[in-house]
């Protein structure tokens, strides 16, 4: 059952992904990676949040997975943010790379503070 929830939440986490990143936001249309960076930090956001209200004993295990290995795993993008600060480099726009770079990991930080502290008033510890 695990496997099947991580499964079906990262094939929807990725549909999320690119229907943001991909379409909505298309790189190809943008002169920043728009997209990318606003996964990444509204992936941190839900990260925080369904990690925390998820947390077992709240709901099975396999709704913890779901949502947050799943989901979330899908849905983010690290791994490409990592190759849109190196083509910004690429292209001769250190300083854009340098900004994307920053406002990416302190904006994802700050939205799984935010997230976490979010889900733990809407649900204390038990």
């Amino acid at each position: 059952m695990n496997w099947l929830a991580v499964a079906v939440g990262g094939a929807l986490g990725s549909l999320l992904r690119y229907a943001i990143a991909g379409v909505w936001l298309s790189p190809a249309s943008l002169d920043f990676p728009w997209g990318t960076m606003a996964v990444n930090i509204t992936g941190s956001f839900l990260l925080g949040f369904l990690a925390r209200y998820f947390a077992p004993p709240h709901a099975p295990h396999a709704w913890f997975l779901f949502f947050t290995v799943g989901i979330c795993g899908g849905y983010t993008t690290f791994s490409t943010f990592a190759l849109d600060a190196f083509t910004l480099v690429e292209r001769s726009a250190a300083i854009r790379a340098l900004a994307y770079i920053v406002a990416s990991v302190i904006g994802s930080y700050a939205a799984v503070v935010v997230g976490y502290m979010t889900a733990r008033s809407i649900r204390p510890p038990a």
